[in-house]
């Protein structure tokens, strides 16, 4: 188990967008906790509940005839006609964060994503994004989990919506703690 933990660590990632190859660094151990804490409440939902769905984390998803990006997590239901994810969330990192609020948010509207989540977990921060019918994504809400200390705090809080919990649209009977997606975080 542990060499599969340091092969992960050590695999150099890519994506290729518009032509041009962009390396991207191991993400650090929070933003992985955050990966896997989504990963997994989406699994144990969809498992539980015999849904033909299931959520993946950094598996390439093509984005046209030329480009690829790795999302950090891609939400897949097989009743679905499209082979597109039904959600696609993305964790902030530094590193990322520019083509992650700009290019790559492009390409997704461009494939139909119909959700697309930004999780920013300095902030402990959820902002969900929907698809519109011009295909651009529109702020959909924003949840911020606010059980820790100030100096984690969002600087626009008021803007964010203070709830333990929320249900994404695309799966709207599952139910998604805060304090479970940023658990090991804090």
């Amino acid at each position: 188990m542990n060499e599969q933990i340091e092969d992960y660590n050590n695999d150099i990632k890519e994506e290729k967008i518009d032509g041009k190859i962009y390396y991207m660094a191991p993400p650090s151990r929070k933003h992985r906790n955050v990966q896997y804490n989504i990963a997994n409440i989406f699994n144990e939902y969809f498992k539980k509940n015999k849904k033909r769905c299931i959520s993946i984390f950094e598996d390439q998803l093509d984005i046209d005839n030329d480009g690829y990006v790795l999302p950090d997590i891609m939400v897949f239901c097989y009743n679905n006609s499209k082979d597109i994810p039904l959600i696609v969330i993305e964790v902030l990192s530094n590193s990322t964060r520019e083509r992650d609020l700009g290019v790559k948010m492009e390409k997704y509207a461009k494939l139909g994503i119909k959700e697309y989540w930004i999780v920013t977990w300095e902030t402990l921060s959820i902002d969900i994004y929907l698809l519109s019918d011009d295909n651009r994504y529109k702020l959909y809400k924003s949840y911020a989990y606010f059980a820790l200390n100030k100096s984690k705090r969002r600087n626009d809080e008021a803007e964010a919506e203070a709830v333990k919990e929320f249900s994404p649209v695309s799966v709207p009977e599952l139910t998604v703690r805060l304090e479970d997606v940023f658990y090991f975080v804090e």
